[in-house]
């Protein structure tokens, strides 16, 4: 019982309680942001499984062989197949083109559809398709064929009823064959109503279900034999965009986290420090009373493994607490409700805990430990051991393993503690510009600041890195979520498209294109599309290039003009007024797939195969809000496959109405209105960034941790030093200020070096993420010095205030 005793006792003196502290923040951040990064990670999958209405979807653009299917029932697979094309339906004398679906039995495996039996009644859920001879319809398409609930509309050649207005799909997705409202029909009705013929564009689809490691035998027999038209979907492409996003989230959570541990480690060293020092006295007599080595380091090791239990506890309920309102924050951000949380982030976060404790506390106990007993005759406390290295050690390499396992990846640690190390050195140097200055010719207590700035040179070194760290971070975060969006809108020309149009059915290129020009309306030109996918590169098939690019593994949008668009230039090779053959590359693709001028590329587009020579290499300015294309085509190559149309306008607020009537008499062409999408964008990363705010705010509490414990372990001589100055004629008020000038200057350090840090930053993601010129942020610069003085300055200022209270005579006849 004694180490308890002994924690009781000594809790009053704030060492304990600053490494209780910096313990707490270090659990409760790691375990807060696994329980997060868990909870989304599962939901992300769940959600995966019913966009996809099952485990795997085998996607094709042509009937795959029986057998296929037939071997995985024989292994016990679920299976159900869906086509999809589209098509015109009509009733009586009224026609509209429709995305059909063609559902087999089973439809769909996961997942459920939401349908309504009457037009306005409620919605309920169900697991299966409409009946053969029947259809459920999109409620918008009823008023464009004047027909109502319970009334036959005709698909080809077969009539059918429809007996249901389909509300959701759980795989409805956005393609070229979404063209439309959607038409659910039975599998069986495809036969009779003979709309699909050779040559038609028609997709596909088989879902599978079942046990992982069937599913996984199966595929693995499965994919040697599938063609380029053929490619199978698992979870991470239900939603491959938000996965990557919540990946890179996960990265950030987690880096901005072990950095947080990392100053919460620091503070936790240097009270662990000073806990030792001031107790080299009480072990010096406990030696001089019998007690061994073993005896004292077991005491304070009882000691600390109690006080670091005790704070872990806390530590984890505080992070269970963080993380359910964190994820209560971003439920708008997130189609479904997370599942509840598992054990696993608590032994995460109790390893975090462990971890600091070990790399930073257990070094100046086993120094404490080695006391030598003659010094209850001296009166030299320091204490001085040649294994002063051991902590120096231990602290960074618990670190370095535990943000190895938390990142799971050693180039990103590696990466973060080259950052940091970097950060260090930049803060030594203004550290020593900053002690080096003339600022002492002011006298007074500039003096005494400067003065105590140079004695306490390396501590301030790991101060100005540690605030200049948090400060950097949240500088960076907030400028890019504002500032850089604003630069980018800024970069778009004036009246630049607001407004795409997708998905227009060659018919009605010309009245579209009427309406426009009837409402005042410029648009771009009008450019056909059609789907394909690069095989080949100079007969060399894609699957056996190395190296692959994205665009080798999915269809490109290819298209044709006899016009060279305005922000298009050729670099390289010849336009079509010179060459009649031939397609011109995006030089960025180009570059990455190592093309050059003449060699033949081979396409397959719609089950066909097409070749034609590299004729040119273009430039674009993907900024211009206009089509643009990796693959343009001489005209008259690709105008025999069936195409659809794409073009963008630019609409003035005040004709926003227009949009109402284009749906109306366009109702099978897509609109994408890009002002919502900025703003859904800005919303978006608002509510993301005030999650990922909280983990930075809590590396600046980290930060003022090391803070305050540097000063409690610089106390002593602070009293000493501000006892003499006050005999000497010195007042209280001139101490104070030197306090504010002292800190206030470290804080301004550090938020100089941040604004440094933050201006990399911005710029690195100006050129990389958002491909804008650099911009200079004069606000950083103001707001980084300012807000580091007022931190920094506050923080130091109040935990020194009773270093210029003391009464000087108590402190020299505790001197004397």
């Amino acid at each position: 019982m004694l180490p308890l005793k002994l924690l009781f006792r000594d809790w009053r003196g704030g060492e304990l309680a600053l490494i209780a502290s910096a313990l707490v923040l270090a659990v409760a951040c790691v375990t807060a942001i696994s329980h997060v990064t868990d909870r989304l990670a599962r939901a992300m999958q769940q959600q995966s499984l019913t966009f996809l209405a099952a485990e795997r979807v085998l996607r094709s653009s042509q009937p795959v062989d029986p057998a296929w299917l037939q071997e995985a029932r024989e292994r016990g697979l679920q299976t159900a197949q869906v086509v999809q094309f589209a098509s015109m339906v009509a009733a009586g004398d009224q026609f509209q083109f429709a995305s059909v679906k063609a559902a087999g039995e089973g439809y769909p495996l996961l997942g459920e559809l939401e349908v309504r039996d009457r037009e306005n009644g409620p919605t309920h859920q169900v697991q299966r398709g409409p009946a053969p001879g029947e259809a459920w319809v999109e409620p918008r398409l009823l008023p464009l064929l004047q027909l109502h609930l319970g009334e036959s509309l005709q698909l080809g050649d077969t009539s059918l009823k429809i007996t249901g207005l389909l509300e959701r799909e759980p795989d409805r997705g956005t393609s070229l064959f979404d063209m439309g409202a959607r038409v659910l029909v039975h599998l069986q009705d495809l036969p009779a109503a003979g709309v699909i013929q050779p040559g038609s564009r028609v997709r596909y689809r088989y879902l599978f279900a079942g046990d992982d490691k069937v599913l996984q035998s199966y595929f693995t027999w499965l994919k040697p034999q599938l063609t380029e038209h053929q490619r199978v979907i698992d979870l991470r492409d239900g939603q491959p965009r938000v996965a990557t996003a919540l990946e890179r989230a996960e990265r950030f959570l987690f880096l901005a986290g072990s950095l947080a541990v990392l100053l919460a480690g620091i503070a936790v060293g240097l009270a662990a420090r000073r806990y030792g020092l001031r107790h080299t006295a009480y072990v010096a007599v406990m030696k001089s009373l019998g007690a061994s080595r073993g005896k004292v380091l077991t005491i304070y090791l009882g000691q600390l493994t109690a006080l670091t239990l005790l704070a872990t506890a806390v530590g984890l309920l505080a992070g269970s607490l963080i993380q359910s309102q964190a994820v209560a924050l971003m439920a708008d951000v997130f189609p479904v409700e997370p599942p509840p949380s598992r054990w696993n982030p608590l032994l995460v976060g109790l390893a975090t805990g462990f971890a600091c404790a070990l790399g930073f506390a257990v070094a100046p106990l086993v120094r404490l430990a080695r006391t030598d007993p003659m010094q209850t005759l001296r009166r030299d406390w320091s204490n001085p051991d040649r294994r002063e290295w051991l902590g120096l050690v231990l602290g960074p390499t618990s670190m370095l393993i535990l943000i190895w396992w938390l990142s799971g990846s050693l180039a990103i640690t590696a990466a973060l503690f080259s950052g940091l190390a970097l950060l260090v050195g930049g803060a030594a140097l203004v550290n020593r510009l900053l002690v080096r200055g003339h600022l002492a010719s002011f006298g007074g207590a500039w003096r005494i600041a400067l003065g105590s700035l140079q004695r306490r040179a390396a501590f301030n070194t790991l101060l100005i890195a540690a605030f200049g760290t948090g400060l950097l971070a949240m500088l960076a975060l907030v400028f890019a979520r504002t500032a850089l969006i604003d630069e980018w809108r800024m970069q778009l020309p004036e009246k630049a498209p607001n407004h795409f149009l997708l998905n227009i059915a060659p018919h009605e290129v010309e009245d579209l294109r009427k309406m426009l020009a009837d409402n005042r309306i410029v648009s771009t030109e009008i450019y056909p599309m059609v789907r394909g996918r690069l095989v080949a590169i100079n007969g060399v098939p894609v699957k056996e290039i190395k190296e692959k690019d994205n665009a080798l593994r999915r269809e490109l949008n290819l298209s044709w003009t006899e016009t060279l668009a305005p922000d298009n230039r050729i670099l390289e090779g010849e336009w079509w007024d010179k060459v009649n053959e031939g397609v011109s590359v995006e030089v960025e693709l180009a570059a990455r797939l190592n093309l050059s001028l003449g060699d033949q590329l081979r396409f397959s587009v719609g089950g066909l195969t097409i070749e034609a020579p590299v004729a040119s290499f273009r430039s674009l300015n993907w900024n211009s809000m206009r089509p643009n294309f990796y693959m343009l085509f001489a005209p008259g190559t690709l105008e025999d496959f069936p195409a659809t149309y794409i073009t963008s306008f630019y609409l003035p607020p005040e004709q926003k109405l227009l949009i109402n009537d284009l749906v109306r008499e366009f109702p099978s062409v897509s609109v994408i209105e890009l002002d919502k999408i900025i703003q859904s964008i800005r919303d978006t990363i608002g509510q993301v960034s005030l999650a990922i705010e909280s983990v930075l705010v809590l590396m600046l509490v980290a930060g003022v941790l090391v803070l305050l414990a540097g000063v409690r372990a610089s106390i002593s001589e602070r009293l000493q030093e501000a006892a003499i100055i006050r005999t000497l004629g010195g007042r209280r008020r001139l101490l104070l200020q030197s306090l504010i000038l002292e800190f206030g200057l470290l804080g301004a350090a550090a938020g100089m070096l941040a604004a440094i840090g933050a201006e990399a930053t911005l710029a690195v993601l100006a050129q990389r993420v958002f491909e804008l010129p650099l911009t200079f942020h004069p606000q950083l610069w103001l707001l980084g010095p300012l807000a580091g003085a007022l931190l920094v300055g506050t923080a130091g200022t109040l935990a020194c205030r009773r270093s210029v209270s003391q009464p000087p005579l108590r402190v020299l006849r505790e001197l004397a």
